[in-house]
């Protein structure tokens, strides 16, 4: 609503262009300054829960009508919770002891799960004025505290986060790109480590992509679900790699009842996505050495 007449397209180079130039600083001063808004925004979506909860007069809750599609689709969007962790491992040669990523996933996965507790109990019990009028926005979560600054509140967390999110995967990609040494010009890093061989080589696709968008002849909605499907398949070629490694335990039995979950998500994806990842997994297959 503050761009109204701007196309997405051109609002998606200029962040673009801001996420580059964060890219070619250090890993470390990336990490603090991620640390800042992921913390600024769990402890607004955290208090604005509760506040929410605590004000609560009647807890009531009907419960909807399941449906397989719904809940499938649900599942799909509920992973974007969890997308990010395999990335991580492409960060480990930047941290000097391993032990840290270990108790930082332990300590995000219990922050993560607690806002999505809170939030979720905030959105089924919550009073508010539009619920039973209008589809629920996120906004009403923190309207109750922050009154009329909440739509440059939402919308500054929104844009943060999702430069954050960026951050992370092309940061690691990046990383997995120069790791492959493909060419001499991907592997290049600049003086500060950082693997720039690899941010130019996506550069040109995000922007081939954009130019894409903004000519219509790719749709949002359908790079979502593309990075939907795909985000599961790696997770899925993680988890299997954690059945080959792990012995028996628990551990093991986890990877195995993880994998059969996240096939059974992935079936909700698109069709297409389906065959691709398919169709990708027989060439890496018969290939195989």
């Amino acid at each position: 609503q503050y761009f109204p007449h701007t196309n997405i397209s051109i609002l998606a180079f200029g962040l673009y262009i801001i996420t580059y130039i964060l890219l070619t600083r250090r890993i470390d001063i990336l990490g603090k300054i991620m640390l800042v808004i992921t913390s600024m925004s769990t402890i607004i979506f955290l208090t604005s829960s509760i506040f929410i909860l605590w004000h609560i007069k009647n807890f009531e809750f009907s419960l909807p009508i399941f449906e397989y599609k719904s809940i499938g689709y649900a599942f799909l969007l509920v992973f974007w919770a969890i997308v990010g962790w395999e990335v991580i491992g492409n960060y480990s040669s930047n941290v000097k002891n391993i032990k840290t990523i270990t108790y930082s996933v332990i300590f995000s996965v219990i922050i993560v799960s607690l806002v999505y507790i809170l939030t979720s109990a905030a959105i089924c019990y919550g009073d508010f004025q539009s619920k039973n009028i209008q589809t629920f926005e996120l906004v009403w979560i923190i309207e109750p505290i922050f009154k009329q600054y909440s739509n440059i509140v939402i919308t500054t967390m929104t844009l943060s986060l999702c430069i954050g999110a960026i951050i992370l995967f092309i940061g690691g990609v990046a990383r997995l790109i120069s790791s492959l040494k493909l060419t001499n010009y991907t592997s290049k890093h600049n003086n500060q480590g950082v693997p720039v061989g690899g941010l130019n080589f996506l550069a040109i696709i995000h922007m081939i992509i954009l130019t894409s968008v903004y000519y219509n002849l790719l749709d949002v909605s359908n790079l979502v679900a593309f990075a939907d499907g795909f985000f599961i398949a790696n997770a899925i070629i993680g988890l299997i790699t954690a059945i080959i490694l792990f012995e028996k335990g628990f551990l093991k039995y986890s990877a195995f009842l993880l994998t059969g979950l996240f096939f059974a998500i992935l079936l909700f994806s698109n069709k297409i996505i389906i065959f691709v990842i398919l169709i990708l997994f027989l060439i890496t297959y018969f290939k195989r050495d």
